[in-house]
């Protein structure tokens, strides 16, 4: 659970409210207190006999100055299995009608039974694998001291990214409950998200009919001004209200959900029909340095054997987290054949 502060207008920064009170209710009655994470976040291990497919839940949240909000109460209806996530290469235009960019898109096949939530919402969550270029031996540092080094730690890097957007869809006016080739995101070739190994997790959430309507008025306000983030969603009413203030004026939306996973992995062995864009450096001779604006320490440079020059480049071509990653590998990551 997030609990924030609406922000101006012109200036939708994050506001997080701490040290809530933070509870959900079932329909019995029966109550489960979040803890306090920190920035706005409360979380709890709720146990699988609190609620089940069929039963309803509400939200109440008390403030450090005791206001007093709640949401009405939505019903948790049973997921529909998610059958395969697929790509498929391709192209897709710019402004420039004479222009397209090459990448790939994915899709996604569900079905689920008669009984499972007509209405479904996808999220999805990238993560790539990206490499340095180049490799050294050796780092010097600011104070003159020179150690000796392997670059191999500092080689291979990931990047995860939850994707702003989601996909919503209903088969409510169908006569099954099934959806096929769902159009998901579409990756180019603009950066290096596909010059290694490029992954997406897709999760998949079953909404009640009120939840649905929600999130399809704010993928509506979106496309109407231009992005989720460019406008905060106060057109979009949602199910919270203020206990003792009917007046105040709330944001957001609690819904229960039955959340189902599936993971897809895309390795670049060279079959790509278009180029992926990797940094690109070359070995220089130690003199380079200073020629350069500013000298990032540690410099690194691979020194070949005895008696052999040494050489160096730009601290990104050796030390991948300089481009923004990082070196913990992700759990069930699929190595690259």
């Amino acid at each position: 659970i997030t609990v924030s502060r609406s922000a101006p207008y012109r200036n939708p920064v994050y506001q997080p409210v701490e040290f809530c009170l933070v509870r959900v209710y079932n329909q019995d009655g029966n109550s489960i207190e979040y803890s306090d994470e920190g920035e706005g976040i409360y979380a709890a291990d709720i146990p699988e006999s609190f609620l089940d497919i069929g039963d309803a839940a509400s939200l109440e949240v008390i403030t450090p100055n005791t206001k007093e909000y709640r949401s009405d109460f939505d019903t948790l209806l049973a997921c529909p299995d998610i059958d395969r996530i697929y790509y498929e290469i391709g192209s897709k235009e710019t402004s420039d009608p004479e222009k397209s960019l090459p990448g790939i898109q994915f899709y996604l096949d569900m079905s689920g039974d008669p009984s499972d939530s007509r209405n479904i919402l996808w999220q999805v969550e990238e993560t790539w694998e990206y490499w340095a270029s180049l490799m050294a031996n050796r780092r010097w540092w600011p104070d003159g001291t020179i150690d000796f080094f392997r670059s191999n730690v500092l080689f291979n890097c990931w990047k995860n990214y939850p994707l702003p957007q989601f996909y919503t869809a209903t088969t409510r006016s169908l006569s099954v409950n099934e959806i096929k080739r769902l159009e998901l995101n579409f990756v180019t070739n603009e950066t290096d998200r596909l010059s290694v190994t490029y992954s997406i997790l897709v999760k998949q959430q079953s909404l009640s009919r009120s939840a649905y309507d929600y999130f399809v008025r704010l993928n509506e306000q979106a496309v109407e001004s231009g992005g989720f983030y460019d406008v905060q969603p106060s057109s979009v009413p949602g199910n919270f209200y203020s206990v003792y203030n009917s007046e105040e004026t709330l944001l957001g939306f609690f819904h229960a959900t039955q959340l189902k996973e599936e993971q897809i992995f895309v390795h670049n062995n060279n079959f790509f029909e278009f180029d992926v864009p990797h940094i690109s450096c070359e070995y220089e001779p130690m003199s380079v340095i200073w020629d350069w604006p500013r000298i990032d320490w540690p410099i690194y440079f691979w020194v070949p054997g005895p008696f052999q020059p040494s050489w160096t480049a730009l601290p990104e071509c050796f030390n991948c987290l300089l481009q923004g990653g990082d070196t913990i590998r992700p759990v069930n990551w699929e190595s690259w054949p």
